[in-house]
């Protein structure tokens, strides 16, 4: 029975509708930065379809702008963590003893800790060479260093799985090596739940990046970040509406997008047919 597609569609139109707006954000003709002290706080207009903030910012750019922090961060986040779980989890899949115990303690350690509190310990005394990376890149890379546990997990279990069927039996009586065996047989029958594992990670990774910004550890003033733009409607509360909605319409917006996508994915790469 063929498999319904319709949460990974809304999932990917949410996402194209981020990804969307960050690639046309420096082509608004407006500056995310640009002051202007006689348009303080203005409600949503024809001259700002969004409003302005307490400096007079126009807040459909620096909205804009701010898609384009988050869904690095989170693009970002995913891939680093890709890189890092990707081979831990295999070689502990597939080689077992003590590679598996290694891998295992490594994950143990780092699951004992909040990922959203070891990422601001990682920026608050970062090493000379993180601070020197573009903030997004520096968000992207501490997240990602406490972000790859659950894709070394879901690869470790299903490389430990798959390494005594019958494929990859025969592959091994046929003379098949090591890399060849995993790269050829078990990564493809192994990668559906890291897939789904990397698009809720996304997901949770530009939450943390609001967050992080929110509280002052992440995106520096005056590059707008969503998480900066929530901080400002709090200042603002109960005066400006337009500051909250906006940017918090967005981040739920780009949630959920990542959240459904990894839902579909999840259904769609299920081996298991479906039941009726």
């Amino acid at each position: 029975m063929p498999r319904d597609l319709s949460v990974v569609r809304t999932g990917a139109v949410l996402c194209a509708i981020v990804a969307v707006t960050a690639i046309a954000a420096p082509w608004l003709p407006l500056d995310p930065n640009r002051i202007d002290l006689g348009r303080v706080l203005e409600a949503p207009s024809l001259a700002h379809w969004m409003g302005t903030d307490g400096l007079g910012r126009d807040v459909l750019s620096r909205l804009a702008h701010g898609a384009r922090v988050s869904l690095g961060v989170g693009v970002g986040t995913a891939a680093i963590a890709l890189l890092i779980g990707l081979p831990l989890g295999a070689l502990a899949g597939y080689r077992g003893g003590f590679w598996d115990a290694v891998v295992s303690r490594a994950i143990e350690a780092v699951l004992c800790f909040p990922a959203l509190l070891l990422a601001l310990a990682l920026l608050s005394v970062a090493p000379g060479w993180l601070s020197r990376l573009p903030e997004t890149a520096r968000l992207a890379f501490a997240l990602g260093l406490v972000a790859w546990t659950p894709t070394a997990r879901y690869l470790r279990a299903e490389f430990r799985r798959l390494r005594t069927s019958e494929a990859v039996l025969a592959a091994r009586a046929a003379g098949a090596g090591g890399w060849r065996i995993a790269v050829r047989h078990l990564l493809p029958q192994g990668i559906a739940p890291v897939l789904v594992t990397l698009a809720f990670g996304a997901a949770a990774a530009s939450l943390a990046e609001a967050s992080l910004s929110f509280i002052g550890i992440g995106v520096a003033p005056p590059t707008a970040s969503w998480g900066q733009m929530l901080l400002e409607a709090l200042r603002h509360m109960g005066r400006a509406w337009w500051l909250a909605l906006f940017p918090g319409a967005a981040l739920f917006v780009t949630v959920y997008g990542f959240n459904r996508l990894a839902e579909g994915l999840r259904d769609w790469l299920d081996p298991r047919p479906l039941l009726r």
